[in-house]
């Protein structure tokens, strides 16, 4: 009982870290859930957020020091107001608001609650259309704004093909902020978002907020429906078509000659260990498709290498292979 433990202060260490991290989620969370950020965008006292949120008055007051200590808001005396992080990403009238992909990202997080049942019972069931129109669109559309969205499509532009291109296909193009984008850097350019029908009832939400002009929706499933034919350039982002060798055949048909077939995605790297996000990855899923074992992939999924051989192999030539962090942007041209 005397003797200490040889990795005590270790372990000890190691818990604090990891609770702090839970701890400060859920405070963010909970500031959220509570409209902290949108009665704080006028700075008040402890006293007047009680009187308009509820609630205890000791403990919003602990909330709102826990808040300014983490940075989120700031403190003059004893009034509380938004920090300019706040302001930018946790207000919903900001064009940066963020609040769609933070409660996206929680109820991925609160999946972690029921671990013990999801690991005896099978992953979470999800209804797939549901899952994408009510969710995924609205937090990918924001999440896309801090910067991929904008480096995507200055680097699409700067090739000559999209300048002279005519007609884009967003293929599972979801929000449609990308087609919008497109269409404004090529005047000249027509888009179409393909995506589920339910997707494309929200996309057009978005083509509408955006003024979009130039830009149509066509709703289908794009593993069983025909895509088109005679678009300039086919652009994809992070959907599961994007690594499927199945896909790649009617994409090539879709394109014209000399057009260029744009794929960003998450490609799996097996000299890389499993990690959390590969779990949480796999504590849900939907439809008939089925999860791989990596993170944002499913069955049958290839690497990026395999994916470009068979690009190469089915007459398309490589043009350009990005790196957007741990995701990869493919540019390849159909040949003749």
């Amino acid at each position: 009982m005397l003797e200490i433990p040889e990795k005590g202060s270790e372990f000890e260490n190691l818990i604090r870290q990891w609770s702090d991290g839970f701890r400060k989620i859920q405070l963010l969370r909970a500031a959220v859930e509570l409209n902290l950020f949108e009665i704080l965008k006028n700075p008040r006292k402890a006293e007047e957020v009680t009187k308009e949120l509820g609630g205890d008055r000791k403990l919003i007051k602990l909330v709102l020091e826990c808040l300014a200590n983490t940075g989120l808001l700031v403190k003059s005396g004893d009034i509380y107001g938004l920090s300019e992080i706040s302001r930018t990403f946790l207000c919903q009238d900001s064009q940066y608001s963020q609040i769609n992909f933070l409660k996206k990202h929680f109820s991925d997080l609160g999946l972690w609650l029921n671990l013990e049942k999801i690991v005896k019972e099978g992953p979470v069931r999800l209804d797939r259309e549901k899952f994408f129109s009510e969710s995924v669109i609205h937090s990918m559309a924001q999440q896309s704004l801090l910067g991929e969205l904008q480096r995507t499509v200055e680097i699409v532009a700067k090739y000559e093909e999209f300048r002279n291109a005519r007609k884009l296909l967003d293929l599972g193009g979801g929000h449609g902020l990308y087609s919008i984008a497109f269409t404004r850097l090529n005047p000249k350019l027509k888009a179409v978002v393909f995506d589920l029908p339910e997707v494309v009832e929200r996309s057009r939400e978005y083509a509408e907020k955006y003024k979009a002009e130039r830009v149509d929706f066509v709703a289908g499933d794009f593993f069983k429906d025909d895509i088109g034919r005679g678009y300039d350039i086919i652009f994809s982002s992070y959907n599961p078509g994007g690594k499927n060798v199945g896909m790649i055949d009617k994409i090539k048909r879709a394109l014209k000659t000399g057009g260029i077939y744009v794929n960003k995605q998450y490609f799996w790297d097996n000299s890389k260990e499993i990690d959390l996000c590969d779990l949480e990855w796999n504590l849900w899923c939907f439809g008939e498709i089925e999860k791989g074992e990596k993170r944002y992939t499913f069955k049958n999924d290839l690497s990026l290498e395999n994916y470009v051989e068979e690009l190469v192999k089915k007459g398309f030539e490589i043009v350009d292979v990005i790196s957007f962090g741990e995701a990869k942007m493919i540019v390849a041209r159909k040949k003749k």
